[in-house]
């Protein structure tokens, strides 16, 4: 599926009693807050960059942006951001699994001083190595 290379969103900016709430009125559950104007865009930045990536990811619909001058804020930003380096990032992201092995294995792992995840690693990368030949 064919993706574009960046998305374009108004955010909108309220003081409360903690500094700076951010929302995105076209996104769901897409907002954050810091203590100051500047860091609040900063953070709208990265909030819509984590957004995008994790809807494009889950294969979710992505909802079609407010034209700005339609969005009645105090103030407001639009908000763009370029995507391809938060698809490198998400699809690097590490994820925690649980494994069993026998007792044995992990004495003698232990013993090596060995990482368990990064030898779990490396054998399912090679693994795929080899399915691709």
């Amino acid at each position: 599926m064919n993706r574009p290379d960046y998305y374009s969103y108004t955010a909108t900016f309220s003081k409360d009693d903690d500094g700076w709430l951010v929302e995105f009125p076209d996104l769901e559950r897409c907002d954050t807050n810091a203590d100051t104007l500047d860091e609040a865009i900063i953070q709208a930045n990265s909030i819509l960059e984590d957004y995008m990536a994790l809807l494009e990811r889950d294969n979710l619909i992505i909802p079609e942006a407010t034209p700005y001058e339609k969005i009645n804020a105090p103030i407001k930003q639009k908000i763009v951001v370029a995507m391809q380096n938060a698809r490198l990032h998400w699809q690097n992201k590490t994820v925690k699994r649980t494994v069993t092995f026998p007792a044995w294995i992990e004495q003698k792992a232990l013993k090596k001083g060995l990482n368990f995840s990064q030898v779990l690693q490396s054998a399912l990368i090679r693994k795929f190595k080899e399915t691709i030949k």
